[in-house]
């Protein structure tokens, strides 16, 4: 009775082995990757800039010549908030204080501001 199990056995691993599907066939256009690597690729460059756009900014004080932008008033009343960016809080408590309507410089930009 092993001659007939292993018969059997044999009879079923060669069904199995033919039940297997044949190696895929390549279309007729298909060629290969070539023998050489590929060129890298900087992510720079026309159309690929991947930095996220700029945040919108406010706008300047529109000034015309001989005009400047006011600053604004904060809480303290020897201080003021520079109309130009980076919009730095400037002492105008003097020597000499400052008063309402003369000019002054931010001195982090060196642009002239007038005083509220």
């Amino acid at each position: 009775m092993s001659k007939h199990v292993i018969f059997l056995a044999l009879a079923a691993f060669a069904g199995l082995a033919a039940c297997t599907p044949p190696p895929p066939v390549p279309p007729p256009n298909f060629r290969p990757n070539p023998p050489y690597p590929p060129v890298p690729v900087q992510p720079e460059g026309p159309g690929n800039d991947l930095t996220p756009p700029p945040e919108p900014q406010p706008d300047p004080p529109v000034t015309t010549p001989g005009t400047y932008p006011v600053a604004k008033r904060t809480p303290n009343p020897g201080e003021v908030i520079s109309p130009y960016e980076p919009y730095n809080v400037i002492d105008i408590s003097g020597p000499p204080p400052f008063k309402s309507g003369q000019l002054a410089r931010d001195p982090s930009n060196n642009k002239i501001f007038r005083v509220p």
